[in-house]
């Protein structure tokens, strides 16, 4: 059970030792050109942070690569050496969450700072699906680590309409955690929560996207993540739920 617990970390320390030679006959195939899709999206998230409701914000969005630099929705970065069905990334993460919590007691709010995760991954595009593993510091207030391992299948339906199924787990460092979802005497005073130091936590994941053509190159994407947060967040009193929810629908052009 602790191995599992600690797979992502496990995971990463497995591909990163692969050989930069395996998989020699995989073809290196980085675009001189833009190919993705890049277009707008309403971003719309429920972290289930004391009395915060849904937060929505519209933005662009993309998901396209050129030559090394590469945008995937949410992470930015640039693929170094080639590594088995990929390649080692650095790699950022752009968080849309606004970490604000809000008292139920006396409506007192103590704002989160962005978190800034920055690291090293590997998309791995294999026969079977798609497997993301990425390791993060985060350099901003909490200075905690993020570990994440995600799995993306493909499934074409009806109409060319396209599936892509997701599941995995993510791994949040005592230090990530507690700044996050802990409350320190201070703030409880302050707010009228109980004090909470929270400690590492693992939470699970599942997600669905779904790829729309529209007409020539436009597509509607639509998406929604469903986490299921770990004790370590669940029993800190800011939580109101044991999940946090994220969705978006983007109309975006494909360039090929």
């Amino acid at each position: 059970m602790k191995l599992f617990l600690k797979a992502p970390a496990y995971l990463l320390l497995v591909l990163l030792s692969t050989p930069l030679y395996a998989m020699d006959d995989v073809p290196d195939s980085l675009p001189d050109h833009i190919v993705g899709d890049i277009g707008a999206a309403v971003y719309t998230s429920n972290l289930r942070i004391g009395t915060e409701g849904t937060q929505s914000l519209a933005l662009p969005y993309a998901f396209f690569d050129y030559q090394r630099f590469f945008v995937r929705i949410d992470e930015v970065g640039i693929k170094t050496v080639k590594m088995g069905y990929g390649y080692l990334e650095v790699i950022g993460k752009i968080n849309l969450d606004s970490y604000k919590v809000k008292s139920p007691f006396n409506g007192t709010s103590i704002n989160r700072s962005d978190p800034i995760p920055l690291g090293i991954g590997s998309f791995q595009e294999t026969p079977i699906g798609g497997f993301f593993v990425n390791a993060y510091h985060d350099f901003g207030k909490s200075k905690g680590a993020l570990y994440e391992f995600l799995y993306f299948a493909e499934l074409e339906t009806y109409q060319k309409i396209i599936v892509y199924p997701q599941v995995g787990v993510e791994r949040q460092s005592s230090q990530y955690a507690n700044y996050y979802y802990g409350i320190n005497p201070g703030e409880s005073q302050l707010t009228g929560y109980s004090a909470y130091s929270a400690p590492a936590t693992n939470n699970l994941l599942a997600g669905l996207m779904v790829e729309i053509p529209v007409v020539d190159n436009w597509y509607v994407n639509l998406y929604g993540k469903r986490k299921w947060m770990g004790n370590g967040v669940n029993n800190s009193p800011v939580m109101n739920r044991s999940f946090q929810d994220n969705l978006f629908v983007a109309l975006a052009y494909r360039f090929k």
